[in-house]
């Protein structure tokens, strides 16, 4: 239950039936899959606090997007802006959003598929976020806030340690600074 939640939970839109069979029971018969779908949703609808959050009809099930918020679809509509005078502080926001890499501590190994989607889900997120660093490093280096660039930089690294462009963009935000020392350690770190 856990499981169709958190994928229905990053998704805009309504999922045909038909997927979240193969996505949760690759192998079994089409019978069985319908039937299987059907007491996860009776299941689900019981353990969620307002069982109208859940949208069911005969083609596709879904989540209320006006009773239900999810991170990581607020996550990637943050970094889908492009307006110019919202995109920094959007990314921003984004950035704080972000707790970690998608659904850690989480798997439905019986479910190969859920597993790569997981798994594909996971590298997405975590290059939206990395490209979102990468953004507000440069934004706030070109305002001349070059503390923030820096923390936005070390951040970076803390999930992409061998980034040798962020490396590199580091010992230039430190030697903007004055900071040779930081420099110095930072270059021979890469």
């Amino acid at each position: 239950a856990r499981a169709l939640l958190f994928y229905l939970a990053t998704q805009a839109q309504t999922i045909p039936r038909e997927c979240l069979h193969f996505l949760f029971w690759p192998d079994v018969p089409e019978s069985t899959a319908r039937r299987s779908l059907t007491r996860l949703l009776t299941h689900l609808r019981r353990a969620l606090p307002a069982p109208e959050i859940l949208l069911t009809t005969e083609e596709g099930i879904g989540l209320d997007s006006l009773r239900a918020w999810s991170d990581v679809a607020d996550f990637e509509r943050l970094c889908a802006t492009q307006e110019p005078h919202n995109r920094a502080k959007a990314l921003q926001q984004a950035v704080q959003l972000y707790r970690g890499s998608f659904l850690t501590g989480f798997s439905l190994p019986e479910s190969p598929e859920f597993e790569a989607w997981s798994s594909q889900e996971r590298y997405i997120q975590e290059r939206r976020y990395l490209e979102a660093l990468d953004a507000l490093m440069d934004e706030r280096a070109a305002q001349g806030a070059y503390d923030e660039a820096i923390a936005y930089a070390q951040r970076y690294l803390e999930n992409d340690e061998l980034a040798e462009k962020i490396h590199r963009r580091l010992i230039e935000l430190y030697a903007a600074t004055g900071n040779r020392c930081a420099a110095q350690r930072q270059f021979e770190v890469c």
